[in-house]
């Protein structure tokens, strides 16, 4: 190569650098305050000599890759949970405390972490819930889905007390909150017809909600029947911010939330802007598991327009959900719409599909 020919590739390069157009600049341009992942227990398995040495590797590598704050599940969806617990049942898998020994290799590392409550499935049907099935939804023809239902007080009581005995036992600052609805199967919306349900509704509508005909958004008792579903749904993050606010010491609260916000509301009785709004929350996690970049920036812009200056917001990034399927490079590319949009970081879901090109390319974009 000519001397003439190579000062124009270095002058090419510089410029590529300066521009911002080189790969390495670009994936380096992602720095944000946090990055969180939600993450397993079944990741390291219920073995404890086995699991430890798994989950050690596993936290260094995400130390490496900037990841600063791990959402640990400790309740799943069927029920049980992964802690010692008096007031519900663990998972029979395990027979140490897991939360506790997650817990220490974390602060080990200086890592924030949230306990994840899937706060009303319960399809296991153990427990509290087994003694009182009740308390689960119960649709029009009498047919029961394994989740408990927010309208009624004795089950918001239960799923509390989970949550504060963990506050109580394990030096925790957060809890995070997922599945904080009504479920959104077999049909949208899906409340619970169990005669309770439609006691306490007539004591404040002074109606059945079964006479109803009409079953549509021009009937005002309809429209009355979604809206108090919806706030039982938002009670229960009301009291749990207020049994934090008694327990002692400062505890916050993040919530896994549905992308759009008009239909989670209305849909599963999930009115995340109101918690951002009425100061209910302090990190925001909008799941936004699509590989189409432009929908992503939509909802995301739309999220962080929501909670900007009310609380932290942190879009889901999927990795490997049932919607999507992402990439290492759009993984980057993703992250770079949140910074720009003004979020405060990203977590991915999950820790489960964060595998070592997914990790080498967050390693090279700290």
């Amino acid at each position: 190569m000519t001397e003439k020919k190579s000062a124009l590739v270095i002058l090419l390069v510089a410029f590529l650098s300066l521009a911002g157009l080189g790969q390495a600049a670009s994936d380096s341009d992602v720095g944000m305050k946090y990055r969180a992942a939600w993450m397993h227990p079944g990741q390291f398995g219920a073995d404890q000599a086995a699991a430890l040495p798994k989950m050690q590797k596993t936290l260094d590598e995400y130390v490496l890759a900037g990841i600063d704050t791990l959402v640990m599940l400790v309740k799943n969806t069927s029920g049980y949970v992964y802690f010692k617990s008096q007031v519900g049942v663990m998972d029979p898998a395990y027979d140490w405390d897991f939360l506790d020994v997650f817990l220490k290799e974390a602060r080990k590392r200086n890592l924030t972490v949230h306990p994840w409550f899937c706060v009303f499935p319960e399809t296991a049907i153990v427990g509290k819930v087994r003694e009182n099935p009740e308390w689960l939804i119960k649709g029009r023809a009498d047919e029961m889905v394994g989740a408990a239902n927010p309208a009624l007080p004795e089950v918001r009581k239960y799923e509390l007390d989970l949550m504060m005995e963990v506050v109580r036992r394990y030096p925790v600052d957060w809890i995070h909150l997922d599945y904080i609805r009504f479920p959104c199967a077999p049909a949208e919306p899906y409340f619970s017809f169990d005669a309770r349900t439609r006691e306490l509704f007539k004591e404040h509508t002074g109606i059945d909600v079964l006479t109803l005909k009409a079953k549509d958004s021009g009937n005002i008792f309809w429209n009355e029947w979604l809206e108090w579903n919806r706030d039982k749904v938002t009670l229960f993050v009301q009291e749990l911010q207020a049994a934090l606010k008694g327990c002692g010491r400062k505890v916050m609260i993040s919530a896994a939330v549905f992308p759009d916000p008009d239909n989670a509301a209305v849909l599963i009785g999930q009115d995340w802007p109101r918690w951002a709004r009425e100061g209910l929350i302090d990190m925001l996690c909008p799941m936004l598991y699509i590989d189409n970049m432009v929908l992503f920036e939509k909802y995301v812009r739309k999220a962080v327009h929501i909670g900007k200056g009310r609380c932290l917001v942190l879009p889901g990034i999927g990795i490997r959900s049932s919607h999507n399927q992402n990439t290492p490079e759009r993984m980057i590319e993703q992250m770079k719409v949140c910074k720009k949009a003004g979020s405060d970081g990203v977590i991915y879901f999950s820790s489960y599909s964060l595998n070592e090109p997914f990790l080498e390319k967050l390693k090279a974009a700290k």
